[in-house]
C-alpha cells in the first residue's frame, strides 16, 4: 500500500495533554539578537498600550508611560486588528497551538510574524481545555497579545473513541475539564468553561461525526451547535466545531452529506473543522491522498462560494495550500500534533527515539535533514533566513526547539503572501511552482524529497 504521507517525520510529535508544564527549558539564546535590534512597536486594539514586535523586549506589552521606552530608538507600525477584522477573510488567520512545554516562547514568535509580515497576518492561539487549569490558560492568552483569536478548544471529541482514535480520558484531565467527567456535557458547561479560560471566539463541543451514521450523526451535532449559538449573548461569537474521521471528506456520499448540511445551516457563518487522518500518517509531512486532497478543496471552494470563515485548525503547511483554495484560517504549533490530527497509536517503551535534525526549507516547502540544509546552504545562490532563530541555529547552537519556531515563523510569512495580492490561488501556485523548480535541481533523495508538492498540482 503506498503511504499517504511522504515519509515518516521524526521530530519529536507527541504532545501529551497530561504533560507537566513546569518542566520549561532556560530562554533561547537568540532573545540575544533581540535586544541589538531596533525596537519596532504597534498599537494594541483598545489603544490602552503597545505590543513590542522587534528589538528588546520583542513579544511584550507596554504602556504608553513606561519606562521601557526610555532611551530606545522606537518606530510605530500600525494598530492589530480587533478579533471580527482578524476574522473577516481580509488576510490569513493563523492559529498557534499552546505547547506543553516552553509556552513562553510562542509571544515572542507572534510577534516575529508580525514583525516581518507588516501585520498582514493575522493571528490566533488555541488551547485545549483538559491541558490545564482555566487560570493558566487566561494567563497564557493575556501574554499572546498579538493573538486577536483566542480559541479555548472543548476537545469534546475526546468522548468517542469509538468514532475517532485518541487516547483515554485521564482523570487529570478531567480534572482540568470536569465536564468530560460526566458526558454527554451540556451546552452551558461547555461554553462557560471556555468563557472561563478567556476565549474571545467559542467553540461548539466538537463531538465526532461517525460517518456510518451519516445524517442522524449530523443531525445531532448541528442541532447541539444551534442550541450554543443561541447560548451567546452581547459580542460573543460561535465557530461551528466538527471533528471528522477523514471518511466525510474522502467519500463521496458522506462529503456531498456534509456540504448540504452546511448549506441548509447558513446562519453558521464560522466553521471550525478538525479531520483526523490514519495512525501511520506523519504530522510533520503533508497528505498526498489525492480523495482527501480533493474532499479538502471541495469544503474550502464552499466556504469560499458562501462566504464562510472556514478554520482548519490543524492542517499545518496544507492549511497553508488551502488558503489559496478558499478556507481563511489553519493551525499549526511547534509539536507534529499540532500540524495534523491523526489516529492515536501505541508508543514505543524503552529507550530514548533520537530525533533527526530537521530544517524547513522556505524554497522547498519542505523540511529536510540537517546535512542536507548544510549542503543546499552552500550554494551560493542560497538565500539564507533572516527569522529571529536562525542566526543561532546557523552558529553552531542548534536546537530542535529553535527549528520549529523558524519553521512556524515561515507558515507566518508564507500566509501572509498567500493575501498580498489580488488571487490567492495565484499566489499559491507561483510558490508551488517554483518550490518543484527548487527541488528538481537540488537532486534530493528519500525522505527529503517534497512529494507533495505533485500531489498538490491537481488542485491548482
Amino acid at each position: 500500500m503506498t503511504d499517504q504521507f511522504d515519509g515518516l517525520f521524526d521530530w519529536d510529535e507527541s504532545e501529551d495533554l497530561d504533560a507537566l508544564d513546569t518542566d520549561e527549558d532556560p530562554p533561547l539564546a537568540d532573545d540575544i539578537i533581540d535586544e541589538q535590534r531596533p525596537r519596532v512597536i504597534t498599537a494594541l486594539p483598545a489603544g490602552d498600550g503597545s505590543l513590542v514586535l522587534r528589538g528588546p523586549g520583542a513579544g511584550r506589552t507596554i504602556v504608553p508611560s513606561s519606562s521601557a521606552l526610555a532611551g530606545v530608538p522606537t518606530t510605530s507600525a500600525g494598530k492589530l486588528p480587533t478579533r471580527d477584522e482578524a476574522l473577516d477573510g481580509s488576510h490569513a488567520l493563523m492559529i498557534v497551538h499552546r505547547p506543553h512545554q516552553n509556552i513562553d516562547d510562542i509571544p515572542r514568535l507572534l510577534a516575529s510574524i508580525l514583525a516581518e509580515t507588516a501585520s498582514d497576518t493575522s493571528l490566533g492561539v488555541s488551547v485545549r481545555l483538559p491541558q490545564a487549569k482555566p487560570t493558566a490558560h487566561a494567563k497564557w492568552f493575556d501574554e499572546c497579545a498579538a493573538a486577536a483569536v483566542k480559541i479555548a478548544d472543548p476537545a469534546c471529541y475526546l468522548l468517542d473513541p469509538a468514532i475517532v482514535r485518541v487516547k483515554p480520558i485521564s482523570e487529570r484531565q478531567k480534572g482540568y475539564a470536569p465536564y468530560l467527567a460526566d458526558p454527554p456535557p451540556s451546552v452551558t458547561e461547555v461554553l462557560d468553561a471556555q468563557r472561563e479560560a478567556g476565549a474571545n471566539l467559542l467553540l461548539s463541543s466538537g463531538r465526532a461525526l461517525d460517518p456510518s451514521e451519516g445524517q442522524s450523526a449530523l443531525d445531532v451535532v448541528f442541532t447541539e451547535a444551534t442550541a450554543a449559538l443561541a447560548s451567546l449573548s452581547g459580542n460573543e461569537r460561535l465557530a461551528l466545531n466538527l471533528t471528522l474521521p477523514s471518511q466525510w471528506l474522502t467519500r463521496p456520499t458522506a462529503r456531498n452529506l456534509l456540504l448540504d448540511q452546511l448549506m441548509e445551516f447558513s446562519h453558521f457563518d464560522l466553521l471550525y473543522v478538525r479531520v483526523q487522518l490514519p495512525a501511520g500518517l506523519s504530522p510533520f509531512q503533508q497528505p498526498i491522498d489525492p480523495d482527501l486532497l480533493e474532499g479538502y478543496r471541495k469544503l474550502a471552494c464552499f466556504a469560499a462560494d458562501e462566504e464562510r470563515t472556514l478554520l482548519l485548525p490543524q492542517t499545518g503547511l496544507t492549511g497553508w495550500l488551502l488558503l489559496g483554495l478558499g478556507a481563511t484560517g489553519f493551525g499549526a504549533g511547534p509539536y507534529g500534533s499540532s500540524h495534523a490530527f491523526r489516529e492515536e497509536k501505541a508508543q514505543p517503551r524503552g529507550g530514548n527515539i533520537q530525533e533527526v535534525e530537521r530544517y524547513f526549507e522556505p524554497a522547498l516547502l519542505h523540511a529536510v535533514e540537517r546535512s542536507v540544509h548544510d549542503v543546499l546552504s552552500e550554494d551560493p545562490t542560497y538565500v539564507l533566513c533572516d527569522c529571529p532563530y536562525c542566526p543561532t541555529l546557523h552558529e553552531g547552537a542548534w536546537t530542535q526547539r529553535g527549528a520549529k519556531l523558524h519553521q512556524l515563523h515561515w507558515l507566518g510569512r508564507l500566509a501572509a503572501d498567500v493575501m498580498s495580492g489580488r488571487s490567492p490561488i495565484s499566489k499559491v501556485r507561483r510558490r508551488v511552482h517554483a518550490a518543484q523548480t527548487a527541488a528538481n535541481s537540488a537532486l534530493l533523495s528519500g525522505q527529503n524529497i517534497p512529494r507533495h508538492l505533485q500531489a498538490w498540482d491537481p488542485l491548482l
